[in-house]
């Protein structure tokens, strides 16, 4: 498969479903976009995570991870990519204020960072979409910050210098000390929900401690998994800023409000 390597290129994979909606083919596949909406403890709506959908040939749904194993090492770059460009047309075209959250595969950043003319291509093309590059934060998982060999935490360095925000996911699921989160000072700290439930369960330390360490590093906090009103209403006691979950807000499409 031909790398995509120019504006053309991707171009070439894209198409807009009947709701005209950015849609790709990738390596037999058909990629959409979800967006799950992040809020405020007062109820606003701070922004949205872009979640990718794969659905194969026959209209199956395959799970994101099990498609990007399938895919040879560059061609999963390419297909994160393509991912990237969807969700970003996609929100440009509802016109939803705030944020724009995308997950990001590590190996997918750090050649990013490698290659800095990618983040230009990025940052010309938020431009004509008419989206700040400080609305859209990159997202990964607080495993392969702390457990790699500080490659990821060197290229989002990269990335808050071009102008980006960061997100940290999962975090206070591993056994750590966070040291290269605390170095990055990530704009958001997704707190894993294995410390929610444990709370609502009557574990009170393990969730303070987090919560206590990112408010020392200036990172906004956020726990995801909210399913109740019970969740809900605990963790703004706990003075936590912003909410993700089930309760809340399930993933869904973003309406089409302009033609780009």
């Amino acid at each position: 498969m031909a790398r995509l390597d120019s504006q053309q290129a991707f171009e070439q994979h894209l198409q807009r479903d009947t709701a005209q909606r950015y849609v790709a083919q990738f390596a037999g596949c058909w990629l959409q976009s979800y967006f799950q909406p992040i809020f405020y403890r007062s109820g606003g709506v701070f922004g949205h995570e872009a979640l990718l959908r794969v659905h194969d040939a026959a209209g199956n749904s395959v799970r994101p991870d099990h498609f990007f194993a399938s895919l040879p090492l560059l061609e999963q770059i390419d297909a994160d990519r393509l991912a990237r460009v969807i969700h970003i047309r996609n929100f440009a075209a509802s016109t939803e204020p705030g944020c724009l959250t995308l997950n990001l595969l590590p190996l997918t950043v750090v050649h990013e960072a490698g290659y800095g003319g990618n983040y230009a291509l990025m940052l010309q093309r938020l431009q004509q979409l008419g989206i700040d590059n400080g609305r859209v934060i990159l997202e990964v998982v607080e495993y392969e910050v702390e457990e790699g060999d500080g490659a990821l935490s060197a290229a989002l360095g990269a990335a808050v210098a071009a102008g980006f925000g960061i997100a940290v996911d999962d975090f206070g699921a591993m056994a750590s000390g966070h040291g290269r989160v605390r170095a990055l000072r990530p704009d958001i700290i997704k707190v894993d929900r294995s410390l929610l439930l444990d709370y609502m369960q009557g574990d009170n330390g393990h969730l303070a401690a987090v919560l206590q360490l990112g408010w020392e590093v200036g990172s906004r906090m956020l726990v995801e998994g909210i399913e109740t009103e019970a969740q809900y209403r605990a963790m703004c006691g706990l003075g936590v800023e912003l909410y993700q979950g089930f309760y809340l807000g399930r993933p869904g499409f973003l309406p089409v409000r302009r033609e780009l």
